[in-house]
């Protein structure tokens, strides 16, 4: 399945690591750029095993959707499968959330 990704879950994470770059002075940019270019490799492959992962459980807002949920260097990623009407299935990633701030 191809995976889309929306625009909030790009900022989501490209925030999130210039905060950790700017509080944790030992935290190196080349770390970083190794973390995101991990979170992107999975998020790409997650076509090929969607189905596997549970519905989300805790994010009040995530189980009322009914996203799924899978998580990859700490992050927390809400999607769904789609059908397009041409048949084809889609996986489109909607929203992201990092272990250190994901609560209800």
């Amino acid at each position: 399945m191809r995976v889309f990704i929306d625009k909030e879950v790009h900022s989501l994470i490209e925030e999130f690591y210039d905060t950790a770059l700017f509080l944790h002075r030992a935290l190196d940019e080349q770390t970083v750029i190794s973390k995101v270019n991990r979170l992107y490799g999975a998020m790409e492959a997650l076509g090929n095993y969607a189905r596997i992962y549970p519905l989300a459980r805790l994010k009040k807002e995530w189980i009322e959707k009914e996203y799924r949920e899978f998580i990859c260097e700490d992050f927390h990623f809400a999607y769904q499968i789609y059908t397009l009407p041409d048949g084809e299935e889609i996986v489109r990633i909607h929203d992201a959330c990092h272990s250190l701030i994901y609560h209800e």
